[in-house]
């Protein structure tokens, strides 16, 4: 379960949270926003930290498994890096990969890039009372198709569904903050 949810959380990030210059990613300069994944009955919640229009994006999940460990882990963009990290008793541990998806903004999705990733409009929705744009998508992930649908606002995803195979993932943003300063400690979790 872990491993569906972690790779879930990577192609959430790299759907939603790739950046370059050219292009401001998201309609807002930041933000913090609180959100729950529930995936098979079980809940986790997380925040994603924005910054610089998406430039800077850090998405933390925390994970407990009572008895056992709790840790926090997630993935941490800078433009065209990627860093997937576990943070346990203070330390940090991560990787770094190459973004594979740096050219992908859903605040102005081209024809070109729904083209690439295959990306449907399906047209304006509320989602948290905000006025959103949906889309809808499919990835192949290990030789299966994972679905992704999504409700955007200012190219942000407040919800996301992903549904591989017989399993489903709903992402729901349950407190978003547009435009607040981003903690100094998450800018600097990963040194640049």
């Amino acid at each position: 379960m872990k491993k569906v949810l972690l790779i879930s959380l990577l192609l959430y990030i790299a759907f939603g949270a790739s950046a370059q210059d050219s292009f401001k990613k998201y309609g807002f300069k930041s933000c913090i926003a609180k959100k729950q994944t529930t995936f098979s009955g079980q809940v986790t919640s997380g925040t994603v930290y924005i910054d610089d229009y998406g430039a800077f994006e850090c998405d933390i999940q925390t994970m407990d498994i009572p008895g056992f460990v709790t840790y926090d882990y997630g993935i941490l963009t800078r433009k065209d890096r990627i860093w997937t990290f576990n943070i346990q008793e203070g330390k940090v541990d991560s990787k770094e990969s190459p973004n594979p998806m740096t050219d992908l903004s859903f605040l102005n999705v081209t024809d070109e890039m729904a083209e690439k990733y295959g990306i449907q409009d399906l047209g304006e929705e509320e989602c948290m009372g905000k006025p959103c744009h949906k889309y809808a998508y499919t990835v192949i992930t290990n030789r299966k198709p994972v679905e992704w649908t999504v409700w955007t606002y200012k190219g942000f995803p407040l919800k996301t569904i992903v549904k591989q195979r017989r399993h489903e993932s709903v992402i729901e943003v349950v407190d978003f903050q547009e435009n607040v300063p981003v903690p100094d400690n998450i800018l600097h979790l990963i040194p640049e």
